[in-house]
C-alpha cells in the first residue's frame, strides 16, 4: 500500500512567456530561468517575446534547447521623419543615467499593442507570463487574458527590501548629511547613509518623473503573483524572510540563476584568453578581472585612474574596456605589457570568475556580477556607479564581508553628491587592488565568500532552498490556473 506521505508529482506548465526587458543584462536571468523550467520538466515550453534588436542575442542563447521560441516584438516606427530615433535598447543609450533610463521605459511602451497581440496568438495560450518589473504595461494583456503574473527583479533582496522599507519609514528625513548613518526598523546592526541609497529613495519625499516611474512598477508588481529573484534564501534570509511578512507579494528566491548553465559552459573561454589564464595558473600569479558591465560611464579622468592604478598595482589582470570610453587616439591595448591583458570583445565573464588563476574582481556590482563573483568564490572590490549598485556594494563588504570598496576622493565632504559625482583616485586604486589580492583584508573576504560558493550551489542542487522554490512557485501558479479555470468554466 503506498504512502499517503508520497510527494504530488512535479507540476509543469504547459507554456510560459517570457518578456524581458531590452537589455542583456536582465534577459540573461530569464533565460537561465527558462533553462532551469525546460530541463527540469517544470515547463513544457518557452516563449520569449523579444525586439528585433535583443531577439538575436535570445535566439543564440536558447539554441539547441527544446520547447524554446522566439517571438519578434516590432517598435512602431515614428511618426516624423524629423523626430529623433528611440532608444530601443539599453546599448543606444550614452550613459546608464536616470534620464536615459526613463526614455527607453517611455519608448518600450509603444510595444504594448504589439506585445498584447503577440500574446494572445501563442499557442497553447500561456499559463504564466514572467515579465520584467520595468515592463508596468504588461499587465494589462495578461489581464485581458485571464494569464498569471511573475515579476522578474534584476536586483537582490537586500536592495528590494531596503528601497521599500526607506520610503514607508523615511528614517533618512531625521539625518542632516550623506555620511550620518541611519538604522531601518527590523533590521538592527544595519547602518544605512543616504549616499548608500540611488535615487529616488536618497530622498525621503521623492517627487518627478522617476518616482512616478517606480510606483507605476510598484503597481504592477502588486497584482501580481509574486516577484522573483535571482538570490538565494541563505544569502538574504533576513530580507526575504521581512518582505513575504510584510509585503502581500510572494517573493520567490530562485538564483543563482547562472549555476543553471553547464559547467563546460560555464568555464568556455575563448583559447588566447584561457592560455594566458593558464599560464599564470601555473607561474602561481593571481589574476584581477576588471570589469564594470556594458552600461558603465566612465569618464576620461577616471579611465586614466584605473589604468594608473591597475599599472602601478604590480598585479597580473584582465581588463574588459568598452570602445565607447576610448577616443581614437588612445591606446589601452600593449599599455601594460604582458602582466596587464586589455579586451574589447565580448568575454564570457563566468568562464574568468570560474578560472582558478582569478583571484579578484573590480567591479560595479551590478546584481548579476555580484551573484556571478560570489557562485564562483571570487572577492570583490566595489565600485558602485548607478543604479542600486550602491547599495549591492554596501551588501557585498559590510553585510556578507566578501569584498572591500573604492571611495572617491571627495567623499563624504560637503561637495559630495554621492559616488557618482567622486573621482576615484589611482592611488586608492593600486592600494586596495592589492589589498583584495595579497593582503588580509582580502584573505578574509576570499575565505567567506568560499563558504557561500558553497552555500549558492547547495541552493540550486536537487533538495536545496533554491531548487525547491521554483517547483513551489510552479505548483502554486498552476493551482491558480486550475481553480481559476475551473470557476471560469
Amino acid at each position: 500500500m503506498a504512502s499517503s506521505s508520497s510527494p504530488p508529482p512535479s507540476p509543469t506548465l504547459r507554456h510560459v512567456a517570457m518578456l524581458p526587458f531590452m537589455a542583456k543584462g536582465h534577459a540573461m536571468p530569464l533565460l537561465h530561468l527558462s533553462r532551469l523550467l525546460l530541463r527540469r520538466g517544470l515547463a513544457s515550453a518557452v516563449t520569449f517575446l523579444a525586439t528585433p534588436r535583443e531577439a538575436p542575442f535570445i535566439r543564440a542563447a536558447v539554441a539547441g534547447l527544446p520547447g524554446a521560441a522566439v517571438v519578434e516584438l516590432p517598435f512602431p516606427s515614428s511618426t516624423s521623419a524629423a523626430a529623433p530615433a528611440a532608444p530601443q535598447s539599453t546599448e543606444d543609450l550614452t550613459s546608464p543615467s536616470a534620464s536615459g533610463l526613463l526614455d527607453l521605459v517611455s519608448a518600450a511602451a509603444a510595444l504594448r499593442p504589439a506585445f498584447a497581440d503577440a500574446l494572445a496568438r501563442l499557442d497553447p495560450r500561456p499559463d504564466l507570463l514572467v515579465h520584467d518589473g520595468f515592463l508596468a504595461w504588461a499587465d494589462g494583456a495578461a489581464a485581458a487574458l485571464a494569464v498569471p503574473r511573475l515579476v522578474s527583479l534584476g536586483i537582490g533582496a537586500f536592495a528590494s527590501y531596503v528601497s521599500v522599507a526607506v520610503t514607508a519609514q523615511k528614517p533618512h528625513a531625521r539625518v542632516s548629511s550623506p555620511s550620518e548613518p541611519f538604522e531601518l526598523d527590523g533590521l538592527p546592526g544595519l547602518r544605512l547613509t543616504k549616499a548608500d541609497l540611488h535615487p529616488p529613495f536618497d530622498d525621503p519625499d521623492p517627487a518627478g518623473p522617476h518616482w512616478d516611474f517606480v510606483c507605476a512598477c510598484r503597481a504592477a508588481m502588486a497584482s501580481s503573483r509574486g516577484t522573483i529573484v535571482n538570490t538565494f534564501y541563505e544569502l538574504e534570509s533576513p530580507y526575504i524572510d521581512r518582505w513575504n511578512q510584510e509585503i502581500p507579494l510572494k517573493m520567490w528566491p530562485v538564483g543563482p540563476l547562472c549555476l543553471a548553465t553547464e559547467p563546460a559552459v560555464q568555464a568556455a573561454l575563448d583559447s588566447d584568453l584561457a592560455g594566458w589564464l593558464d599560464s599564470r595558473l601555473a607561474t602561481d600569479r593571481p589574476v584581477l578581472y576588471v570589469a564594470f558591465g556594458s552600461q558603465a560611464a566612465l569618464t576620461r579622468a577616471q579611465l586614466e585612474e584605473i589604468a594608473a592604478g591597475l599599472d602601478r598595482s604590480g598585479l597580473d589582470f584582465i581588463w574588459v574596456v568598452r570602445s565607447k570610453w576610448l577616443d581614437r587616439e588612445d591606446q589601452l591595448e600593449g599599455r601594460f605589457g604582458d602582466r596587464g591583458k586589455v579586451v574589447q570583445s565580448f568575454v564570457n565573464q563566468l568562464g574568468v570568475l570560474s578560472h582558478k588563476a582569478v583571484k579578484g574582481f573590480f567591479s560595479h556590482c551590478g546584481w548579476n556580477s555580484v551573484m556571478e563573483s560570489i557562485s564562483m568564490g571570487v572577492p570583490i572590490l566595489a565600485f558602485p556607479m548607478a543604479a542600486e549598485q550602491k547599495m549591492n556594494a554596501k551588501f557585498v563588504v559590510d553585510v556578507l564581508g566578501v569584498g572591500l570598496r573604492v571611495w572617491p576622493s571627495n567623499y563624504g565632504g560637503d561637495d559630495d553628491d554621492g559616488v557618482e559625482g567622486g573621482l576615484v583616485a589611482s592611488e586608492d586604486i593600486q592600494g586596495l587592488a592589492r589589498e583584495l589580492i595579497l593582503g588580509e583584508g582580502g584573505r578574509r573576504a576570499a575565505a567567506r565568500v568560499a563558504e557561500l560558493a558553497v552555500s549558492a550551489r547547495k541552493a540550486m542542487d536537487t533538495g536545496g532552498s533554491s531548487f525547491e522554490n521554483l517547483e513551489l512557485m510552479v505548483r502554486e501558479i498552476t493551482e491558480i490556473s486550475r481553480v481559476e479555470q475551473a470557476t471560469s468554466g
